[in-house]
């Protein structure tokens, strides 16, 4: 039988509603969550999620705040309308960018609500989405796998170096990006190196940034629900 997709929504603890796309196949043990790159939405990981359904891998795949449907939590006896909850990345300052570490905190929260210990939630990212993941593996230290496309160095203020150094020995990365991508191309590297005994790294052809990728390299996806697996 072919696994639902789940309309869910849970709060930050500053008060975004986040909107997410949550699918669970019977007997499911693990989960992936999955963090979109700018300007995306959680509709960019629909390939690979399916594919982790079909695997058995349960998925939850999020709107961060100021993209997609998430929004701002309306105030008690609000009037304000939708239109003036939502929150648009575009006007985001870098303080903001960052408190999508709270997002994840949240995603977090909901999974471990659902029965899934942390060290069955599996992470995978693709540009800023990418960093958030390392970041969260850094303070989720039972998180066992993490997938990065199109990692930065720095994007907004959310940095990877001093997490990347800090991930437990246990704890493994794919690092993947495009050469003429050079910002990504470069990231991967300088990560790939500093903990080469638990990251393996990638770099294809071409220019394509973050789940763009999925498009031109035929059997990344494939390979990704390996590597969670």
């Amino acid at each position: 039988m072919e696994s639902r997709i789940i309309i869910t929504k849970f709060q930050t603890t500053d008060g975004v509603i986040i909107v997410s796309d949550f699918v669970q196949p019977n007997g499911a043990k693990k989960v992936a969550l999955l963090l979109h790159m700018m300007p995306e939405t959680r509709s960019s990981w629909t390939s690979l999620s399916a594919e982790l359904n079909k695997d058995g891998l349960a998925t939850l795949a999020i709107d961060l705040r100021g993209h997609g449907e998430s929004t701002r939590q309306s105030a008690v006896n609000s009037q304000q309308s939708e239109t003036e909850n939502k929150m648009d990345y575009k006007k985001f300052s870098d303080q903001e960018h960052q408190a999508s570490r709270l997002d994840v905190d949240a995603a977090m929260n909901f999974l471990k609500s659902k029965g899934f210990a942390e060290k069955n939630i599996l992470v995978a990212g693709a540009s800023i989405g990418a960093n958030l993941v390392v970041d969260a593996m850094y303070r989720y230290k039972e998180i066992s796998r993490g997938v990065l496309l199109s990692p930065g160095l720095d994007y907004r203020g959310v940095k990877t170096e001093s997490a990347m150094k800090g991930l437990e020995a246990a704890q493994k990365v794919w690092i993947i990006a495009a050469e003429n991508d050079e910002y990504s191309a470069d990231s991967t590297k300088t990560l790939a190196k500093l903990r080469p005994e638990i990251a393996k790294s990638t770099i294809y052809s071409g220019s394509d940034h973050g789940t763009y990728l999925f498009k031109s390299q035929k059997t990344l996806i494939a390979d990704i629900v390996k590597f969670l697996q």
